[in-house]
Order: structure tokens, then C-alpha cells, then sequence
């Protein structure tokens, strides 16, 4: 994402190595005990501190109070609908898994309101080195009134609507930001020694060490005019020396950032740094990208985009109105250190830098599959697809609608890179819509066109294509980019389109096009991100266990081990655990009825592996199951077949594969499981 050149890169990255110090200092201790599973109330304007705090008609009154107190395990904080509140709130004390600290509102009326405009710097709420809290039903805002970019030599200073610290607290786990609306916070874009991108509306920090994140989510969140970046969920510790390499069991763990709407922040609108298995979505980033400081060299922006990290799936997003300033300017962005990133069901459109930026450095497998674009990189500095300084290797792109209108250009743009630059990528199965002046520019060295749909405009770079068509791929309705999903409409197939069942059948295509429509397993699909056949759901449900798109969810220790294929009977991925905790991963298939899961072990020890089925995800029944007889393989690794002894009971839609050996993680490993009807 900090593209102007790599050794602008690197600088940044040096500055987060040594930003580990809070830019506030701790308040006092309590001076009272508090029990624990307390509900305390605060009034603005009937309250008094020198009350108990635990009913309505003995609310405290400040910030002040509330600060001062060491909360307990269950306790919540609540404030009164319709008040507001001047300064910081900081509550003390952690909760405890299953007893969170809550932070809410009670009564009637408008969010209660924490204007945190007074304080010098900081968050208006905060909390460092502090686990298990809920954040919910709050107005927030953090507006010092004078302008506090910085400039390209003086930072300004850190702001923040909500900020959550890991400074030499270890890993912290369950935090919840929920429904809050955080508005005007104007964080520094330049801040100096802090790197910019930690500050904004919502905001997660751990400095380094072991420091991190566990069980986080933040969802249906208003996030609008905020500096430097809308969300931000940040973990600096995933490397251990080398910053251009990440290492899985630092990152920070079980994060998802869903349902949010986030506007016009000067910076990016979603940002999730230093996290393995994240998932983004359902969220609207709109307008990212508002501020730039001539000379500086941090300006880039995107819309939602993740980096140092493992497997974050990208879904069901849509980004818009991202600006250019002086580089980048993506609706979406796969940056320097991702790994297995999937990109799928996402619309994006009117974004000046385009669709997305694949950043190539020390990135691969990145999979972009059934989104939209629609007129996007209509600054015409970028493309739709920009390449930066090289090829994200093993990147598959494929089943993508793109729609360019008149005036625009590139569809496919080079920066950093040209065609010599080595790297292995795909791009099949696309359907571009080329109505502007542009040209292909990308690094074809190690690309591979097939069974892509070229219509409109043919410059001479057009890629060469053994399966090219050319014709009109008959879109419904094709032009619009307003906002709104349903929009995308306009861009499926009409029935008689050439794009409708000609394209190349891909493994592992995710069984759903951009509308949720069923994709066929052993026919050839439509070309472009809609799937004009109509195909009855396939019997079996396959996961050949290289990413998390067939499961419906899994524990956060779970991870893929890719490592000495030669010891698993040539199985090239499987799923393992990355601690000794109990692990499990989940598939949500209506009616199944038996299953064949592949296992691996190191030691046999036939009763590391159970499973459950459920009729709603909820409810667990213990599935009584046999096994072949462990046959080795190589390396004192033996492998057995698992399936049940009787049919599944009738209604069965979920079932849950756990591991529970308690003397290694990597012992017991799931290779491929196929579920049946």
C-alpha cells in the first residue's frame, strides 16, 4: 500500500518497530472494591459520583468516576440515552472468558455521547493491556477544532474515536465494537514517530513482542469523516526480525470486521494488519482517501484491504469513491506480506486508482473470483488490476465482471513492474467490458489467459487469449455504478449470452457466484462473476483443505500445514492446529447424511479425533464413527479413513471435525473430507 517507492516501505515499517509507547499515561488504581457482575449506571444530568453507580436513581454523573473504578468480570457500564460526556473514558480492569465488561446505553433516545474534542491527544474510549470488553450503542467523536494533519516534516498528533492498546500486555482476547456510530476524529494523517495508519475512528494497536489480538469482532458500526483511517486493526508483531516475512504464530488470531459503514476518512476505510483467517465483510467503505500532504510520503489510500498476513477472506463488500491523491487509490488492495488471500462476491466501483492493487513482494496465492468492477481507475494514473513492484506469486484471477465505460482506461497497469518481471499468476474466465481508451500493461512473463471474454475496445496489448471470445456478452443492463448492491444486477448474463456456460470448469471455484447462485462442479461455467446455468446443488460437498472457502467456520488455532507432501501420501495441504488447545473446523451442508474425512497422524491415537453433527450449529450430538486401519505413509506418519457407522439423523446441516490431542499440535492432521447427501 506505501507504494512511492520500497525503501519508503521499509521506513515505515522501522517507525512501527519503535512506536511502543501509549500516547497516554495510565490513570490511578481504584480507591474501593467493586463486586463482580455489577450493572452500573451514569447520568449526565441527574447523576452524582458520590453515589452508589447501581440503579438509575443512583447514577454516577463523569467520566471522572467511572475512570477511577477497577471494573470486574460481568460488570456494565451504562450510559444514559440522550446525555454526553466530556473527555476520555477509561475504565479499569479486565473481564473474563464468558464474563465480559460491557459498555452500554440504557433508556430512551439518542446514543449517548463521549466527546473526547478536549483531550490533548488519545482516544475519547480507551483501553490498554485490558481483555474481554464489549463496546456497544455509543455516539463518539474526537475533534481538537484546529487542523492536526501534520505537515511533510511536523506530525501532528494521535486521535482517536475508539482505541484498544496491546503495550506489553501479551496476547489480549474477546473484544466487541458493536453498533456505534464514531464520526469526526480528526487523527494526524503526518503524526511524527507514530505511524499514521494506527489512528482513526476505530482503532486496534499491539507494538511488538508477543503482543496481539484474540476473538474480535467489530460490526454494524457508522464510522463517517474520520483521519487518518476509519477502522483499524493493527498487530506490529508478526515478524521477528525480517518485516517482510510473517510468521504465523505471532499473528493475531479470530477477527472479523462485519456489517460496517465507513465514509469519507482521510485515509483507508479498512485496514486489517498482522492477522491470520481474518474475514471482512459485508461492509461499505465509501470515499477513502480524502486527504494527501504534498511532499509527504505515506499519502497512498484504499478502500478495504488487508497485509502481513495468512488467509484473510474478502466477501460481499463494496467499496467506492476511493481518491488517487498522489498514488494508489484502489477500491481494494492484497498487500506487501499476504498470504492466501481470497477476494470474492465483492462490488466495487467509482474508484479512481481501480478495482484493486496486488502488491508483489514477498505476497502469493492470492485468489480474486465473481466480483464486480464497474468504472473504476477513472483517474487513469492505475489500472483496474495494478501490479506494484512485481507479481503476487501463485495469484489466480478469475470469474470477474469488469466494466470500463467511455473515457477511462487500463484495465490491466503495471507499476513498478513491466513485462519481464518474473512471477506466476492466472487470469481466466474473466468478461471485460471495455469501452475506454486504455491499454494492458502487466508482467506476462509468467501469466496465463484462457477463456476470457474480450469486448469494446481492442488496443493492441490485448492479451492473447487460446480461448478468447469477443462478442457482446449481453449484459442486462449494463452503465450504472450507483451505489448499492443491488446495481450489480444490471451486469448478469441475458440467457442467450455467449459468456453463459463456455467458460473453463476451475477446482475449488467456492460453489457460489456473486448472487449466491449454485456453481456446478463438473460443468463449465459462465463466464464473468454471474452464472447463467441453473444447477441443482451438487450431492457431495468436497474440501481438499487449502483454504478456508468449503468450511463454515473454524476454532482460531486451526491453520494449513503445505509442509513434506511426500509423508501424507502426496496430500499437499492439510489442517492442523497451531496450539494444543481443543481445534475444530466447521461445514454447514443442509442434509447431509455421511462423510469421508482423510486423517493423518504422527502417533496413532485413535481417539484425538471426534465428531459432531448439529441441526442449527448450536446443538452438538457426538457422531459414533470407524476408521480403517492406520496404514503408514513415511516419516512415522500413518493415515486412516474416518466415516460414520449409520447415517447422520435426518435434518443434520452442520458437522464439526475436532482435534483434542493435548501433547502435540501438528500431530493429527485433516487432509481431504467429502460430505454426502
Amino acid at each position: 500500500m506505501f507504494r512511492m517507492t520500497l525503501a519508503r516501505k521499509w521506513g515505515m515499517l522501522a517507525i512501527i518497530a519503535i512506536l511502543l509507547v501509549s500516547t497516554l499515561g495510565l490513570p490511578g488504581s481504584s480507591d474501593k472494591a467493586y463486586a463482580a457482575n455489577t450493572t452500573y449506571y451514569v447520568d449526565s444530568a441527574a447523576g452524582s459520583d458520590s453515589a452508589s453507580g447501581t440503579s438509575t436513581s443512583t447514577a454516577w454523573k463523569t467520566l471522572t468516576k467511572v475512570n477511577a473504578v477497577t471494573f470486574q468480570p460481568g460488570d456494565k457500564i451504562l450510559f444514559k440515552k440522550g446525555g454526553s460526556w466530556n473527555g476520555q473514558l477509561h475504565p479499569l480492569g479486565s473481564g473474563s472468558a464468558g464474563n465480559p465488561i460491557t459498555i452500554d446505553a440504557y433508556g430512551t433516545g439518542s446514543r449517548p455521547l463521549i466527546n473526547g474534542g478536549s483531550i490533548a491527544s488519545g482516544a475519547a474510549v480507551y483501553l490498554v493491556n485490558q481483555q474481554y470488553w464489549v463496546i456497544q450503542n455509543l455516539e463518539i467523536t474526537n475533534h481538537s477544532g484546529s487542523d492536526n494533519s501534520g505537515t511533510a516534516t511536523v506530525g501532528g498528533v494521535p486521535r482517536h474515536g475508539i482505541y484498544i492498546e496491546s503495550n506489553g500486555g501479551g496476547k489480549l482476547n474477546y473484544f466487541r465494537i458493536a453498533n456505534n456510530y464514531v464520526h469526526d476524529v480528526n487523527g494526524c494523517f503526518n503524526c511524527g514517530a507514530v505511524a499514521p495508519h494506527t489512528n482513526g475512528g476505530i482503532s486496534m494497536f499491539a507494538g511488538g513482542g508477543y503482543d496481539g489480538f484474540n476473538d474480535v469482532i467489530v460490526e454494524n458500526n457508522t464510522v463517517d469523516h474520520v483521519g487518518r483511517n476509519g477502522i483499524n486493526i493493527w498487530d506490529a508483531s508478526y515478524h521477528t526480525g525480517d518485516q517482510t516475512v510473517v510468521v504465523a504464530s505471532q499473528l493475531s488470531t479470530g477477527l472479523k470486521v462485519q456489517n460496517n459503514s465507513v465514509s469519507y476518512t482521510d485515509g483507508d476505510g479498512i485496514l486489517v494488519f498482522g492477522f491470520k483467517d481474518s474475514i471482512i465483510q459485508y461492509n461499505v467503505a465509501n470515499g477513502a482517501g480524502q486527504k494527501m500532504i504534498a511532499g509527504f510520503n505515506m499519502n497512498a489510500s484504499a478502500g478495504i484491504w488487508p497485509t502481513r498476513s495468512i488467509g484473510t477472506i474478502v466477501q460481499y463488500n463494496e467499496a467506492y469513491g476511493t481518491r488517487t491523491t498522489d498514488t494508489d487509490g484502489q477500491g481494494f488492495d492484497i498487500d506487501l506480506g499476504h498470504y492466501g488471500a481470497i477476494l470474492q462476491h465483492n462490488y466495487s466501483h467509482d474508484n479512481e486508482g481501480g478495482f484493486i492493487l496486488l502488491m508483489g513482494p514477498y505476497t502469493n496465492t492470492s485468489t480474486i473470483r465473481y466480483n464486480l468492477s464497474v468504472n473504476d481507475a477513472y483517474g487513469g494514473e492505475k489500472g483496474v488490476f495494478t501490479f506494484s513492484w512485481g507479481v503476487p506469486e501463485g495469484t489466480n484471477i478469475y470469474n470477474n465482471t469488469i466494466y470500463i465505460g467511455s473515457g477511462l482506461k487500463n484495465p490491466i497497469y503495471c507499476d513498478g513492474c513491466d513485462a519481464s518481471t518474473p512471477g506466476n499468476w492466472s487470469f481466466k474466465n474473466n468478461v471485460i467490458y471495455n469501452m475506454g481508451s486504455g491499454t494492458y500493461s502487466y508482467p506476462s512473463v509468467g501469466a496465463t489467459f484462457d477463456y476470457n471474454l474480450f469486448y469494446g475496445n481492442h488496443p493492441a496489448s490485448e492479451p492473447a487469449d487460446a480461448h478468447k471470445l469477443t462478442s457482446n456478452p449481453l449484459f442486462v443492463s449494463a452503465g450504472s455504478s450507483a451505489p448499492g448492491l443491488s446495481t450489480a444486477d444490471g451486469y448478469k448474463l441475458a440467457s442467450a449470452s455467449p459468456a453463459a456456460g463456455s467458460g473453463l470448469l476451475i477446482a475449488g471455484n467456492g460453489g457460489k457466484d456473486y448472487f449466491g447462485d449454485i456453481l456446478s462442479n463438473t460443468a463449465a461455467p459462465s463466464r464473468g462473476f454471474h452464472e447463467a446455468g441453473t444447477f441443482t446443488a451438487p450431492t457431495q460437498l468436497i474440501d481438499e483443505a487449502s483454504d478456508w472457502s468449503v468450511s463454515s467456520s473454524h476454532s482460531t488455532n486451526m491453520e494449513f500445514d503445505t509442509t513434506n507432501p511426500a509423508y501424507f501420501n502426496g496430500d499437499a495441504s492439510r489442517i492442523k492446529r497451531s496450539s494444543t488447545a481443543t481445534g475444530y473446523v466447521i461445514y454447514n451442508y443442509a442434509d447431509m447424511l455421511q462423510f469421508t474425512a482423510s486423517i493423518y497422524e504422527f502417533n496413532i491415537n485413535l481417539t484425538k479425533v471426534k465428531f459432531y453433527s448439529s441441526p442449527n450449529g448450536t446443538t452438538w450430538t457426538l457422531v459414533s464413527s470407524s476408521n480403517t486401519t492406520p496404514v503408514a505413509t513415511a516419516a512415522g506418519w500413518a493415515a486412516t479413513q474416518y466415516t460414520p457407522i449409520a447415517n447422520l439423523p435426518v435434518g443434520t446441516n452442520y458437522l464439526k471435525v475436532e482435534f483434542s490431542d493435548t501433547t502435540s499440535a501438528w500431530g493429527t492432521q485433516l487432509g481431504r473430507i467429502v460430505i454426502s447427501k
